[in-house]
């Protein structure tokens, strides 16, 4: 995928600041005062939650529900780490919205990450808070060694999940 940053439309942004305030609502937040860190537990909480009950939604309703969830994800690390909302297109001009660090080092495809959880939940129920990402990737050996750019940070931890919960089954036979 060939990064090329560029702004976002204000009509998107809107879309977005929409579907942020949404997820709020839906997580129980009835503001973003209350801090990115309070508002990562809840979202943890809901995610938990969610995935207990999913059976009892149809896909279309998860979709709507993880564009909304992934709105509030991006914005708490907006919040919390300076990231901003970037776009890139891919070789059939497919445009692919997502966060991306002030140093271009680390990024994060919101909905993707949050779809990749609720179906294989394991590898999150690692952390405590999803907030906590960033950080996770910002002191791991593959991220510190590499000079590349844009490593997608949700799929780095969806593969340290799966190799952590791969070990624990080994050890536990």
């Amino acid at each position: 995928m060939n990064i090329e940053e560029r702004p976002l439309s204000p009509v998107l942004q809107s879309e977005l600041d929409a579907h942020w305030r949404d997820g709020l609502k839906t997580i129980g937040c009835s503001s973003f005062a209350i801090g990115p860190d309070k508002i990562a537990a809840q979202l943890t909480e809901f995610l938990v939650e969610f995935e207990k009950a999913k059976s009892q939604f149809k896909e279309r309703q998860i979709e709507a529900l993880l564009v909304q969830l992934g709105a509030v994800l991006a914005n708490l690390f907006i919040e919390k780490y300076g990231w901003a909302w970037t776009c890139a297109k891919d070789e059939n001009d497919k445009d692919f919205y997502f966060v991306v660090s002030r140093d271009k080092k680390l990024m994060l495809q919101p909905w993707t990450f949050l779809q990749d959880c609720v179906q294989h939940p394991e590898p999150y129920h690692a952390i405590k808070s999803l907030i906590s990402l960033p950080e996770i990737a910002a002191v791991s050996d593959e991220v510190m060694k590499s000079d590349l750019l844009y490593q997608d940070i949700g799929m780095a931890f969806m593969a340290m999940g799966a190799l952590a919960s791969f070990n624990q089954d080994e050890q536990n036979n």
